[in-house]
């Protein structure tokens, strides 16, 4: 397997397209390959209209320098079928497109990778990995740093970051949203920022309305629980994950003026650690021996 065939970034774009700067931004120059997906009916999951300006798509060009970005069009919406199950049905027909082989990481607009090249170098090291992954499935989850809202100080931020993301796979076979049943799942203690909640009340509603989670939960009720949260009463939100609970254990608050600031400053109390493969060393040799044959 080639270089440039080895690591793998998928986006789902939609209403909330102009998150994905910043996050292709921390991710660029140590992915071989991005594809960015998006409905050609100009559809949301939920059926809903949604324009992407053709300054979008302008932008994009001025920051893909190495010519990496590659953008995929088809019919994402289908009448009938629930939000859940048409993200989950996008993820593997990009998925499809962008190749069997490599790791593919599937990241969301935003969601922002910092330090990437740590996470790249590790996969790199561990592309014996990527042979025969039919037959040794491997998936990667990290930790999510989920921004839960925004004021003019700051963000306040769900603590600890205990909360798992699905982002990496050698057999992107996805049986819900970016979750597969196949294989084994190692935890890499990587952080992974993501704006979540932490916009504008207005695209909040665009969210809610749009997202694949659309169903799952009394999402008009949660929306105003988010409106109620300011810098006095953050301290008394526990346990409060809308389907999960006890999965956003508290709130924390970082001062910061906006999210590039806020990536910085956290990326310096917060520094990626090297990352190992889980694995033993006899687990790994007979990987090893398995994809001789």
């Amino acid at each position: 397997m080639g270089k440039r065939n080895i690591i793998k970034a998928g986006y789902l774009l939609s209403y909330d397209y102009s998150y994905i700067f910043t996050s292709v931004n921390q991710i660029y120059h140590d992915v071989d390959h991005i594809m960015i997906s998006y409905d050609a009916d100009h559809k949301t999951w939920a059926g809903n209209d949604i324009f992407i300006p053709e300054s979008f798509f302008s932008d994009i060009k001025k920051i893909d320098t190495d010519h990496k970005i590659t953008f995929y069009k088809d019919s994402f919406y289908i009448p009938g079928m629930q939000p859940m199950e048409l993200e989950t049905r996008q993820r593997n027909m990009m998925a499809e497109q962008l190749g069997a082989d490599g790791w593919h990481i599937q990241i969301d607009g935003d969601e922002y990778a910092y330090d990437f090249r740590k996470l790249a170098q590790f996969l790199r090291k561990n592309s014996f990995l990527l042979k025969k992954a039919k037959n040794n499935p491997i998936n990667f989850q990290v930790n999510f740093v989920t921004l839960f809202k925004q004021n003019e100080e700051g963000f306040f931020v769900i603590t600890p970051f205990e909360e798992k993301c699905m982002l990496i796979t050698n057999y992107p076979k996805y049986e819900y949203a970016r979750l597969t049943n196949k294989g084994r799942t190692l935890s890499l203690d990587y952080y992974l920022v993501h704006q979540s909640w932490a916009r504008s009340e207005d695209e909040i509603i665009e969210k809610i309305n749009n997202w694949g989670h659309k169903n799952d939960f009394d999402t008009s009720r949660f929306l105003d629980l988010w409106k109620e949260l300011n810098a006095n009463n953050y301290s008394e939100f526990k346990n409060f994950h809308p389907i999960y609970g006890n999965l956003w254990k508290e709130l924390s608050f970082f001062p910061s003026r906006n999210i590039d600031e806020f990536i910085l400053s956290f990326s310096k109390k917060h520094l990626q650690k090297k990352l190992h493969l889980d694995l033993s060393l006899t687990k790994k040799i007979k990987i090893w021996i398995k994809n001789l044959f």
